[in-house]
């Protein structure tokens, strides 16, 4: 499964948001989606960027303003930000692995999810503690 990390603040600010239309931010994020899939680069293929764009009929008025925000290197064409993303990504997944083989080698996470509950417990609603708690005072 792939997912990316979507600051909405950030895009809300950015020179994409503020300077596309609502037709040229769709075919942005769409080529960003497919850049993610891809491991980062876009093909520099016209027919791809079309079609991955989400509208291929619609791809020629859209294309000037939304590739102005990628860069053709030698692997394929690039978004910065999308980048940076993708660096952040790979390094919070290498952190949380290392966690995760640190603590099952001291066996601290055996066959419960942490905090002593079985896997089928469900969780208890913060609401009913903070009840519990008042009755008990």
């Amino acid at each position: 499964m792939n997912a990316l990390w979507w600051w909405i603040d950030r895009w809300r600010k950015s020179t994409a948001f503020m300077d596309m239309t609502l037709a040229e931010q769709g075919a942005y994020r769409n080529l960003l989606d497919e850049a993610t899939l891809r491991g980062g680069a876009l093909p520099n293929d016209e027919r791809i960027l079309a079609k991955a764009s989400g509208d291929a009929r619609e791809w020629r008025k859209l294309r000037d303003n939304v590739m102005a925000r990628f860069e053709l290197r030698e692997d394929g064409l690039h978004n910065d930000t999308l980048d940076e993303v993708l660096r952040q990504s790979e390094r919070r997944r290498k952190n949380q692995a290392n966690y995760r083989v640190r603590h099952d080698n001291n066996g601290d996470n055996g066959d419960d999810n942490g905090g002593g509950r079985k896997p089928d417990n469900k969780p208890v609603s913060p609401d009913q503690d903070h009840i519990s708690i008042r009755a008990a005072d």
